[in-house]
């Protein structure tokens, strides 16, 4: 073995141990620092402990009752211990350390439980949560403080902005702590105390006014006392006053600026006002003086200004003067009012008057007089700004210079308006009667009204105005129709006011309109036609015009028309009105008469003209034709033929005996014509009378067609057969009548063709029933045959 297949020895490494530090060290080291910040937690959690004396533990509880701030709770009632001389409670409390900087001089603690007074409902929420500690914070800038007394009621303003004042006054009347303080009925502060003024001859009473309205209040600002209910006066005038239902309750107080009386720099804080009894003596309003006649009942301290129906001011003073013909009145107006005391505002008295014009100042009959102002738009425009003025003893008519329509309506008479008769719209005033006088002719009354601008609008020249005084009664056997307005309107006369047509053009100042005597009156308009009559029996104005049962028009005036040079020729004129919508009746071969009521064994017709009385009835023009507005009257209704236009045939006979014009002719007990006339033959030893028989029945004629005579009853009595007893109707047996039968089908006659008219049927007449078929209906004016033309068919065709 050699050298180099030896091995080599190498030197062992030596290890030395390290020294380390055990891991259960760190055991330790972890809960000692736990332990500090629990420590650290628990001094920042910790509370603050306070004490606060109590004069009983009348709803606190260890470990429950809580101090609230703003609805948080800040604090909780740790200990109850009664103090050393059994005086009161010392309550120990723990608070948050979060209020430790606001526990102060001025903090202040109080209980808060429900209570229930005449002032109002308080503590509601603790009826749920139990009584708590409320708790207003100190400021910070303070020094600290451990021990407190509980304050018996809570602090009145816990708002440390604001402004704070005091009122003295002589006593306290109604006024308490937390009583409202008003501005223009909005509470803007409340009152925070009251105690005797240094001299103990006056109440000095604390206000306190929310930061928001504290420049409201200036150096000359007014206040006085709103508490309660102020009643002043007598029955003639008697004045409530009060400002809320609060103030009732809990007393209050009011105040207002003067805004006539130069500026004054803001209120500050302590600074010193009279407190007022009540409104009146707080004089805040604008001295006023009112020259007035003498003979006008004023009273000092009650008599009202009014404006708008709202009360603006009231009288102070009266004064006479030295020659006792006029009276000053020294009055106080709200200072609202002062743009309205300009030059050309008017002033007059308004008392409860009786008058064959009417009733007047019917509201002045409880309240008693008072004074009623209106005003110029255009004048407060001008701001010529007024303290003295002359009144009236009365209303006087309104400006023409005034907003709104100023119109004139003409009548033959007033008939019950007078001068402040309403102008009603449905039943809505939007105006009054000004004043009325004669025309220039003397012919008729101008009455002038006014027409207020919010409703000037509702008046165009389409405008219709009526009388609505007195009552209206029409009527006859029919029925009766009363027309009334309101009682205002009874007694005080009015005028009513409708507009037909909103598009139609406007009117200006000074535009003339008629009055008519009723709504009816002023509404019916149409066009006016003049119809002559014979005979004036059973016509006068009022009496309608009809058309096929419908009212289209009414008589106006009924005059007679007289020929001084033939008086027999003398005829009565009717003026009528034919309503817009149907004087298209008013064409050229119209054709009108008087219907009257007919009595008679053979003949009863219009027997409702004995109750509703007579009428005009229009046939128009068979065709269009021009309008005409002049027509002469027929003494009977045109020959109608029941609506029958047709074959026109002749009848021969010896006598006409029953047979009359209008009589019917029968074809098997049904009529199919008429009788259209007569006359005398010529030679006269015969009778011709004219048949019409409508064209539906005309092939029913033919040459061989017999007509004899069916008035009457006929009577055949033999001595085995008996008697035998035929009449064709009960109409014909009263009226007369003509009846036909034709044996066999046959080519129609011509018109005019003549027949020979038998005294009597033939028995074997009776027997013919021949299949003629009926020609086709044709629809006449103001028929519907659609129905009626087929029912008529399957009705009168032989074999159906």
């Amino acid at each position: 073995m050699t050298d180099i297949d030896k091995p080599i020895l190498q030197e062992p490494d030596i290890i030395t141990p390290k020294r380390r530090l055990s891991t259960i060290w760190l055991l330790p080291l972890i809960a000692l620092m736990i332990g500090l910040w629990l420590a650290w937690r628990a001094f920042m959690e910790g509370g603050v402990i306070i004490t606060v004396q109590f004069p009983d533990a009348e709803g606190l509880e260890s470990g429950k009752t809580q101090v609230v701030y703003n609805g948080l709770a800040v604090g909780k009632v740790k200990d109850l211990v009664l103090m050393p001389d059994l005086k009161g409670v010392n309550v120990h409390i723990e608070m948050s350390r979060q209020m430790m900087p606001y526990l102060t001089t001025t903090a202040e603690f109080w209980m808060v439980k429900p209570t229930v007074s005449m002032a109002g409902i308080s503590g509601l929420d603790t009826l749920f949560s139990g009584n708590y500690i409320g708790f207003l914070p100190g400021k910070s800038t303070e020094k600290s403080k451990k021990v407190y007394v509980a304050e018996e009621e809570p602090p009145a303003i816990q708002d440390p902005d604001g402004l704070r004042i005091t009122l003295r006054t002589s006593s306290l009347n109604s006024v308490t702590q937390g009583s409202p303080v008003y501005y223009r009925r909005l509470q803007v502060g409340e009152v925070i105390g009251y105690n005797l003024s240094a001299d103990n001859q006056h109440v000095d009473i604390q206000v306190f006014v929310r930061p928001a309205y504290a420049h409201l209040v200036r150096m000359n600002t007014r206040f006085w006392n709103a508490g309660g209910v102020e009643v002043s006066g007598g029955l003639s005038s008697l004045k409530v006053r009060t400002q809320s239902v609060l103030s009732i309750i809990k007393g209050g107080i009011a105040f207002s600026t003067p805004d006539h009386e130069p500026e004054q720099p803001p209120s500050h804080n302590g600074a010193l006002f009279t407190l007022y009894d009540d409104y009146d003596n707080a004089r805040t309003g604008i001295p006023v003086e009112i020259t007035f006649p003498t003979g006008v009942h004023l009273e000092e301290g009650s008599t009202k200004v009014m404006f708008m129906g709202f009360e603006i001011g009231r009288v102070e003073s009266v004064d006479i003067s030295d020659n006792l013909s006029q009276i000053t009145a020294r009055v106080y107006m709200d200072p609202r009012a002062e743009p309205a005391l300009v030059e050309g505002t008017r002033f007059w008295v308004v008392e409860p008057q009786l008058s064959m014009e009417g009733v007047s100042g019917l509201d002045a009959l409880l309240s008693g007089p008072y004074i009623s102002m209106d005003v110029n738009l255009k004048d407060v425009e001008a701001n010529k700004q007024r303290r003295t003025f002359v009144g009236l003893d009365k209303r006087p008519p309104v400006s023409p210079n005034a907003p709104g329509l100023h119109l004139t309506l003409e009548a033959p008479t007033l008939a019950g308006v007078s001068v402040g008769s309403p102008v009603l719209y449905r039943q809505i005033q939007i105006g009054s009667v000004q004043q009325y006088s004669l025309a220039s002719d003397n012919s008729s009354i101008r009455i002038n009204v006014f027409i207020r601008p919010e409703f000037a609008h509702l008046v165009n020249q389409d405008s219709r105005f009526w009388n609505l005084s007195g009552i209206h009664i029409k009527g006859d056997l029919s029925g009766l129709s009363i027309n009334t307005g309101t009682l205002a309107t009874l007694m005080n006369g009015g005028i009513g006011l409708a507009t037909p047509s909103v598009k139609a053009p406007a009117v200006k100042n000074g535009h003339s309109f008629t009055l008519y005597n009723t709504e009816q009156a002023a509404m019916e308009t149409g066009l006016m036609v003049r119809i002559r009559f014979d005979s004036g029996e059973g016509l006068k104005a009022g009496t309608p015009l009809k058309f096929r049962g419908m009212e289209v028009g009414e008589v106006k005036r009924v005059k007679l028309d007289h020929d001084i040079a033939d008086p027999d020729h003398s005829t009565i004129i009717a003026d009528t009105l034919i309503y817009n919508d149907n004087r298209w009746l008013a064409r050229e071969g119209a054709r009108f008469w008087l219907v009257k009521p007919e009595l008679g064994l053979a003949r009863t017709a219009n027997l409702d003209t004995l109750i509703k009385g007579q009428y005009i009835q229009v046939d128009p023009a068979d065709k269009v034709t021009p309008e005409k507005t002049a027509f002469i009257a027929r003494n009977r209704p045109p020959a109608q033929g029941n609506g029958l236009t047709g074959l026109k045939v002749r009848l021969v006979s010896d006598r006409l005996g029953s047979i009359a014009k209008g009589n019917p002719v029968y074809y098997r007990e049904i009529q199919v014509g008429e009788v259209s006339g007569y006359r005398l033959g010529n030679p006269a030893d015969h009778v011709i009378i004219f048949l019409t028989i409508d064209d539906h029945y005309a092939p029913l004629i033919t040459p061989d067609t017999r007509f004899w005579n069916a008035s009457g009853i006929d009577v055949d009595v033999g001595l085995f057969s008996g008697a035998k007893i035929r009449t064709e109707s009960l109409e014909s047996l009263l009226a007369g009548g003509i009846a036909f039968a034709t044996p066999a089908a046959a080519t129609p006659v011509k018109p005019g063709m003549r027949f020979k008219l038998y005294d009597k049927a033939d028995p074997k007449w009776l027997e013919w029933k021949p299949a003629i078929k009926l020609a086709k209906r044709r629809k006449q004016k103001g028929q519907d045959t659609s129905v009626h033309a087929q029912e008529s068919e399957s009705i009168d065709t032989p074999g159906t």
